[in-house]
């Protein structure tokens, strides 16, 4: 693969958002910020022992919860907790499926609001904008060899949002991992591929580049192996947002 660097200037000007009179939500289709050393980030990996097992993943390797939160005068609130919804058109897995989530722990959600603040300023969002969180630990322990997770499930893909945070909170005993963004839905026009180190947040324009994430696998198969992720996307994939 090449470096990101090599490849940036093959992107083409991005697409309108899905939301009209907002778009584009990022100066650049995508970037990545470290903010690590500005977090608590030890108190939040161990809060991240609490995430709860993802109840539409049967084979037992994703643990997942949620909120909704809004960014306003410089505080986070937030919003009436809900179920997640996907059109089964962007999410072949799990698309056109309400989702039931436990909401995120209090603590660690006011732990990540220097994340979400971030987040909101880039994506120039306001309090009238309603932000998706969520936690989420894939476990190496499904695959053939059951010493292997699937950060995503779906492949190369597009969220039906306009803008997409991934924020790197852990990575224990897992080799893989790599984040990558593409031009097209078949991932051919690579622009980025990255390990994405602790505390380290990635911005996509997810109107303009398609995602993937590839395997994680355990390194040493006796000791525990997961990758911890918050994601935070805006629109907040509420079952009664249509866009």
């Amino acid at each position: 693969m090449r470096a990101a660097e090599e490849v940036a200037g093959t992107l083409t000007q991005p697409r309108r958002a899905r939301v009209p009179g907002l778009a584009p939500q990022l100066n650049r289709p995508h970037a990545a910020i470290h903010l690590g050393e500005y977090l608590q980030m030890g108190e939040i990996q161990d809060l991240f022992e609490r995430v709860p097992a993802d109840p539409y993943v049967s084979a037992g390797f994703r643990h997942k919860s949620i909120m909704r939160v809004h960014v306003s005068d410089g505080q986070i609130h937030r919003a009436t907790h809900g179920p997640l919804f996907q059109p089964k058109e962007y999410n072949p897995i799990h698309g056109d499926i309400v989702r039931h989530y436990e909401e995120i722990d209090e603590r660690l959600g006011t732990l990540l609001e220097p994340a979400i603040h971030i987040f909101a300023g880039c994506a120039r969002l306001s309090g009238e904008h309603e932000v998706l969180v969520q936690t989420q630990r894939i476990t190496a322990s499904s695959g053939d060899d059951g010493h292997t997770g699937f950060p995503v499930v779906e492949g190369w893909h597009q969220d039906n949002i306009s803008v997409l945070g991934l924020f790197l909170v852990n990575r224990v005993n897992v080799a893989g991992g790599i984040s990558m963004l593409a031009g097209d839905r078949r991932g051919e026009k690579l622009v980025f591929a990255q390990t994405l180190a602790v505390g380290d947040l990635l911005l996509v324009d997810d109107t303009a580049l398609w995602h993937n994430t590839t395997p994680i696998a355990r390194i040493d198969p006796t000791k525990p192996a997961y990758r911890d992720i918050v994601i935070m996307t805006w629109p907040s994939c509420r079952e009664t947002v249509t866009v």
